[in-house]
């Protein structure tokens, strides 16, 4: 008798946990929806992030406790505060996963340090609610393609936000060039001599930073066939890069084709490798 009354004690517990989250959330996701707008281009689009990604727990996955979550995160944002992305400590996270998403997070706080978002307001929110959501699915630990896929949204919006706060594209200063033949996506002798010297740099234990490889080409030719050359010249120094060491996961490609300037340039058929994120 006593053994069936604490069964059915820990499954009406159960129940009553389950049914107090799925109204949190729902409940949530209503308030959510009647609050009025408030705070900067940043807040606004960060709490437009977290409730799209509230719903695709709640609607999709069945996942309320993970959508209550991502709902008072957009609740606070639409409300106009400036929320911090997640903290690790407060997650159970297997132990070897932690190191990666620690220096992650630490890239992120920098650049929010440094304006990014007020810089690129919508970039940094992007990048920081999918910080959010890569943790939330590490934890889970289950789902490998939405753990991948979060990862790597964070990694490419994060690229796009360092890169805006050295000034873009046309001012950021590359560390180093590789040159390119014309027409061309293989390297020569001298492009391999420059991507070792920046694979032994990236190896160095003091850099914990991230590479962004921009693509050029010059203005000769059609400009869409000259945007595809210079995304495959980024893809072919990134390919040395990794089968040197250097993990897939620290390196982003930018593809801008076309540089500006004379129509004929040998200079902008290039790949500018940018160091992002130093400590």
């Amino acid at each position: 008798m006593k053994n069936k009354f604490l069964a059915k004690s820990v499954k009406l517990s159960t129940l009553i946990i389950a049914f107090a989250v799925t109204g949190c959330a729902e409940y949530h996701r209503m308030v959510l929806e009647s609050t009025m707008e408030r705070g900067t281009e940043f807040t606004r689009t960060l709490a437009k992030e977290y409730e799209t990604l509230g719903n695709t727990e709640q609607a999709i996955m069945y996942d309320e406790w993970s959508a209550n979550y991502y709902f008072c995160k957009a609740l606070r944002a639409k409300e106009g505060y400036l929320v911090r992305p997640a903290t690790l400590g407060r997650w159970d996270i297997e132990s070897d996963k932690i190191p990666e998403l620690a220096i992650s997070r630490d890239r992120l706080m920098n650049a929010l340090e440094r304006g990014a978002w007020q810089i690129a307001p919508k970039m940094t929110a992007h990048a920081q609610a999918h910080f959010d959501c890569w943790v939330e699915q590490q934890e889970e630990g289950w789902q490998k393609e939405d753990i991948a896929n979060c990862r790597a949204e964070f990694y490419h919006s994060m690229a796009e936000v360092e890169l805006m706060l050295k000034g873009g594209v046309l001012k950021a200063l590359p560390s180093n060039m590789v040159f390119f033949d014309f027409g061309e996506a293989y390297l020569n002798e001298d492009a391999l001599r420059v991507i070792d010297e920046v694979a032994s740099f990236a190896s160095l234990p003091e850099y914990g930073g991230h590479i962004l490889l921009v693509g050029r080409a010059d203005r000769i030719g059609d400009a869409n066939h000259n945007k595809n050359l210079s995304e495959q010249r980024a893809q072919t120094v990134k390919k040395e890069l990794v089968s040197r060491g250097v993990s897939p996961h620290r390196i982003s490609i930018k593809a801008v084709g076309e540089t500006p300037g004379p129509k004929v340039a040998a200079h902008n058929r290039r790949v500018d490798i940018l160091f992002l994120g130093n400590k």
